[in-house]
């Protein structure tokens, strides 16, 4: 019998594109603060220990030393990437197709970025006929993703004032891991951008990040594109990028230009290059060269030229009028590239804060903030505000000021834009060397004078990576909280809340110096009103003038909500003298921030009645209390009406309910009946009343207090206003004395929680039990007490409404007792030192499982069993199910 040859399947597996990386664990023990108190303790679910009061850290201090920091920046600051079809990086992926499929317009990109404390940020300026990309990757040479970033919302949308202005693509890879850090030094990571959707690109760009010395003192940058008349097909995939540096001393520019795709392919030594600068309206030529390539590369290619040129040409160069083109000397028509000379295509901003060196120039405290960035057609975009000017010192003198030398040059009057207001937003469209030079070279200052003072605030601009909070719309103005500080302090702080929902902030101050300790609170509030909730939020301690972060645990949604249509403020303080508490320094309200919708709590639809209104009940679904007639009240708390003192309400589960009292029948004889303010009913004034001293003394029930000789009906939770119970405010003792009526027994029965209710009869739905706290004080007592009595009081008891021979001991439980009701057992007092605490009980669904069992039975149901109605019960259900569902 022949063997048969086996044969073998093998299946090659398909290698997903996700980011490789690794985790890594350590100890952070040793990474703790130092407490400042002699006995820290540990507190539940954290590693560090903390000193009584002080706030728990939410991040370990990862602390680097900064020489290292220097050290590493220094060596490996900035990086540039030319970004086209045609890089060295082989992309093994399900997407990879042929070139010429997917980039037929031939998209080219060029990319900057700058190292910063641990932190890449990434600037890239793209082909203005490419759409906004959808992801960026870092990737190392093997194609394995490294680390990936959303750039853009669905359609290519983006919520930043400044990329939009700017069509730049601006962000930061926080927190560079070291493994990461040494690729990027060794000039081995690539940048990717990526079009389409998330899981099917339409086609991607990528390129090498590399070091270029004139990064450093670029000024100008440029992105080249094939020619209009060049060979698109032998140009496919081709693009270049030039660094343009210039020095106004004497008059020169310096071009490095990165390119590829201008060479044949039997150019392989020393090949020429044409390199021309020309006036694109008029084709003045400014500059041009011919520059020996040595070793012409099908990727990267690198050439520098330099030359004089006039203050005039200095001029268009700065202001965009400029064409840069660069091509082959055997085909210079058909092999070419060429781009506008533009604003450098760095993401950064420029801000500063404004304030004075003393008080004595400025006794008003004038201070103020001021932020400007340059937009797409090179025009510079300026903010600027300021605060408590006097009305007589306006407007001011605002000038921008170069002071590199001692004459401290005025180089723009920015005066003619100012507002009333104290705002100052303008557009510089003409600029040229004179601005630029000294904006980059952070020798720019803004002056604000007036006509008595010659220089009232002033602030330097500083250059800053638009990235996180400085993507924000603008910046806030942090005030002095205390006016004894000097004026020079003032703070600047940006605050944003990205795609995953983290707040992030930037915050720089001057006038406090460096060494002192300071701490970072937030302080969100749904509205201002009295008595509005308050969620304080510690974000970070720091010492020194600036402070910058995201802290760990993100915000709830709740939170979130309030930060964007609520009221916040932001607050800088530091311990006091003698470090048992801390002062305000500054605080400043923060404007809405916009919120991602992702981000924003879920709101059912209202079918049921469950969601009130905002102006009713702003959003108070975390922390339960009231908003009413302009003001907030806490959870089962009573109050009467600021409208009316005939209604009290009370706040119940985030909702108010109220009831109108109706005044008992008063038989006054012997008197006359007068209204006292803010009191609902009258008062009978006869002898007893109106020639006794009060000395403003009055009654006290359930935190109300009542005129002497009032009568009225006590307030019940939730029944409101109890009809068949009558109470007297006793002038001579101030004791407060309540009967029950007996007039009509159908409606006012003895000891009412015997009575049975149907509980399948539909009226019998909003029958009530009370639910939250009575607190009952004195109420009927007996002028003479014995001795029993007297000797439980003096050892910390409480008075007994219903008995006042037997006062309920100290640490004592019991249920109070209500004429009209008997018994209160839905609410159990405690007695604490002759005060009485009570608590209701908890309305909850086991207890409403009972009801429902009863109501399946048909059967009656006796309410001095349950403190729960029927209605709360379907409320509950209802929740329970929708909780459920989602």
């Amino acid at each position: 019998m022949e063997s048969q040859s086996e044969s073998k399947l093998i299946c090659q597996f398909q290698k997903k594109r996700r980011i490789v990386a690794r985790v890594q664990c350590h100890s952070i023990k040793d990474k703790c603060p130092i407490p400042t108190c002699d006995e820290p303790v540990m507190q539940p679910k954290q590693c560090c220990k903390t000193c009584p009061g002080d706030p728990i850290p939410d991040t370990i201090q990862d602390i680097i030393p900064r020489n290292a920091i220097d050290e590493e920046e220094k060596s490996s600051k900035h990086y540039a990437a030319l970004l086209t079809g045609r890089s060295s990086l082989v992309l093994r992926n399900e997407f990879s197709k042929p070139q010429s499929d997917f980039n037929k317009n031939n998209v080219v990109a060029t990319g900057r970025f700058s190292f910063h404390k641990k932190n890449l940020y990434y600037s890239f300026y793209i082909s203005e006929k490419a759409a906004r990309p959808h992801s960026l990757q870092f990737v190392d040479p093997q194609g394995n993703i490294l680390e990936e970033f959303p750039l853009s919302h669905t359609g290519g949308y983006v919520n930043s004032i400044y990329q939009n202005a700017s069509r730049k693509v601006c962000g930061v890879w926080k927190r560079m891991p070291r493994d990461y850090r040494k690729l990027l030094k060794q000039e081995k990571m690539y940048a990717v951008l990526l079009w389409g959707i998330k899981d099917q690109a339409e086609f991607t760009l990528s390129g090498q990040l590399m070091k270029h010395g004139a990064l450093g003192t670029e000024l100008l940058s440029s992105l080249l594109e094939p020619a209009p008349g060049s060979d698109s097909s032998a140009m496919m995939g081709t693009g270049g990028t030039a660094i343009v540096s210039t020095s106004t001393v004497m008059p020169s520019i310096n071009v490095v230009i990165i390119f590829n795709g201008i060479f044949t392919p039997f150019e392989t030594k020393n090949i020429p290059v044409n390199v021309t600068l020309s006036l694109d309206e008029k084709k003045q030529i400014v500059l041009q060269e011919t520059v020996a390539v040595s070793k012409p590369a099908s990727d990267i290619n690198v050439i520098n030229v330099s030359a004089s040129v006039t203050q005039a040409q200095l001029r268009l160069l700065t202001r965009g009028h400029i064409l840069l083109s660069i091509s082959s000397v055997s085909k210079p028509e058909a092999l070419k590239l060429s781009g506008n000379v533009i604003t450098k295509a760095t993401c950064e901003l420029f801000q500063t804060v404004l304030s004075s060196a003393s008080n004595t120039g400025n006794p008003d405290g004038v201070s103020g903030i001021a932020w400007l960035y340059i937009n797409n057609a090179g025009s510079l975009i300026y903010n600027i505000q300021i605060d408590k000017l006097p009305p007589k010192e306006n407007p001011p003198i605002i000038t921008l000021i170069d002071v590199s030398t001692k004459r401290k040059t005025e180089v723009e009057d920015l005066t003619l834009h100012f507002h009333g207001d104290g705002w100052l937003n303008g557009t510089i469209d003409k600029l040229g060397p004179k601005v630029l030079d000294p904006l980059y070279s952070g020798d720019l200052s803004i002056n604000v004078a007036t006509r008595s003072e010659s220089n009232l605030i002033r602030g330097k601009l500083v250059s800053k990576p638009v990235a996180d909070a400085r993507d924000s719309a603008a910046p806030i103005l942090m005030k002095r909280e205390n006016t004894s500080l000097p004026a020079s302090v003032v703070g600047l702080a940006w605050i944003s809340v990205d795609m995953d929902c983290h707040l992030h902030y930037d915050v720089s101050i001057s006038g406090l110096g460096n060494d002192r300790k300071l701490e970072l609170w937030m302080e969100l509030y749904p509205m201002i009103a009295p008595g509005a909730p308050v969620i304080d939020k510690h974000l970070e301690n720091f010492q020194g003038a600036s402070v910058e972060g995201s802290p760990v645990e993100i915000l709830s949604k709740d939170e979130l909500n309030k930060l964007e249509s609520g009221v916040s403020f932001l607050k800088v303080k530091a311990r006091s003298e003698d470090q048992n508490s801390t002062v305000v320094i500054l605080m400043a309200t923060i404007t809405k921030v916009p919120i991602p919708p992702t981000c924003r709590p879920y709101s059912p639809p209202d079918n049921y009645g469950l969601n009130p209104s905002y102006d009713d009940n702003p959003e108070l679904v975390s922390t339960g209390e009231c908003f009413f007639e302009e003001r907030f009240y806490r959870a089962e708390t009573s109050w009467v009406s600021s409208k009316n003192p005939c209604q009290m309400c009370f706040c119940q589960n985030g909702k108010t309910t109220c009831d109108t009292m109706t005044c008992p029948d008063m038989n006054c004889t012997e008197g006359k009946m007068v209204n006292v303010e803010g009191e609902c009913c009258p008062v009978c004034m006869n002898n007893t009343i109106s020639n006794r001293d009060t000395n403003g003394q009055k009654c006290l029930l359930n935190g109300k207090s009542y005129s002497p000789g009032i009568k009225f009906h006590p307030f019940l939770i939730p029944s409101g206003f109890d009809v068949c119970t009558q109470c007297y405010c006793d002038p001579l003792d101030f004791e407060i004395r309540c009967s029950r009526l007996n007039d009509n027994e159908k409606i006012c029965c003895k000891n009412c929680n015997k009575k049975t209710y149907n509980i399948n009869d539909p009226l019998s739905d909003d029958v009530g039990i009370p639910e939250i706290s009575v607190k009952a004080t004195g109420t009927e007592y007996s002028k003479k007490k014995d001795n029993f009595a007297n000797k439980i009081l003096a050892e910390g008891g409480c008075k007994n409404p219903s008995n006042p021979k037997k006062p309920f001991a100290n640490g004592s439980e019991y249920h109070p007792f209500i004429d009209s009701l008997g018994e209160y057992k839905c609410v159990t007092c405690k007695c604490e030192k002759g005060t009485q605490i009570c608590k209701r009980q908890v309305c909850d669904m086991a207890t409403c499982k009972k009801m429902f069992d009863i109501k399946k039975k048909k059967e009656k149901v006796n309410n001095s069993d349950f403190c729960c109605s029927l209605k709360q019960c379907r409320k509950l259900r209802h929740k329970k199910k929708q909780n459920t569902t989602s």
